[in-house]
């Protein structure tokens, strides 16, 4: 595999605007860390490619719309590719698509989405027969904001008692994740459809995760997204104490249901 990365950073912050930057021209990516002379950087992967010509042709793409210099590494190379020899005919594979082993503990918020809409709707389906079927969203919104919508899916579910809305959140509000509900009564957060429910949730946890600009491709659905004290908790336990209060054990909860999940 020839892996295509626009930027490498000492701090995941930088590595994040990056992310951000590139969304907002129409880029998928992702971070990616790793050791180098014992010290971590974190790259931004833009694309993984089974041939160096497909390679080529998203590090040419990168250049045209953002004027980033992007590189290639392979198992055994690492170097800067002139955009020659490029063919628009091939199939290229992007992060979500490109082949990957499944990380059972995550600990980033941000990353790559590893399980399949059909994966997710078929594990709470097992649970709740009448759950609705979210997995798509999850899916797509999780690509495009760069969060682990995969594990929010699971968070949605450990949110609503696996769709059946058995907390202050009652079913119709399209509120997945417990937005404005604080408890004693409070009912939250309303949307006027499961999309929109998704995409606030998304949106919550870029707040949390990140301090890069939210991408404008779709407008703020989140209500409480300014209250959010941005980049406070980039990983699923750092936001135990913060989503849920006192929730000292919230985000190994939400770890769970995700592991089981993906083991399923």
């Amino acid at each position: 595999m020839y892996k295509v990365f626009a930027g490498s950073f000492k701090t995941r912050d930088n590595a994040q605007e990056r992310v951000a930057f590139l969304r907002s021209k129409e880029i998928q990516s992702f971070i990616a860390a790793t050791n180098i002379q014992d010290a971590t950087w974190f790259r931004v992967q833009a694309g993984a490619f089974s041939t160096r010509e497909n390679a080529e042709a998203r590090v040419a793409e990168i250049r045209a719309k953002t004027g980033i210099n992007a590189f290639i590494t392979s198992d055994t190379v690492s170097s800067t590719i002139p955009s020659t020899s490029i063919s628009n005919s091939s199939t290229i594979l992007n992060p979500s698509t490109a082949p990957q082993s499944i990380d059972l503990n995550p600990s980033s918020i941000v990353g790559p989405v590893q399980l399949s809409a059909e994966k997710m709707n078929a594990f709470v389906r097992s649970i709740n027969p009448n759950a609705p079927l979210l997995g798509e969203y999850y899916k797509s919104f999780g690509e495009y904001y760069g969060i682990r919508g995969d594990v929010a899916f699971a968070q949605a579910m450990l949110e609503t008692d696996y769709f059946r809305f058995t907390g202050d959140v009652r079913n119709g509000q399209n509120n997945f994740a417990g937005i404005g509900a604080t408890g004693r009564g409070e009912r939250g957060a309303s949307f006027s459809t499961p999309e929109e429910g998704v995409r606030a949730h998304l949106q919550h946890l870029y707040a949390y995760a990140t301090t890069a600009a939210l991408p404008n491709r779709y407008p703020l659905a989140d209500p409480r997204f300014h209250l959010v004290n941005r980049g406070s908790a980039p990983t699923w336990t750092s936001l135990n104490g913060k989503w849920a209060v006192p929730g000292t054990t919230y985000g190994q909860s939400i770890l769970h249901i995700y592991k089981r999940m993906a083991e399923s």
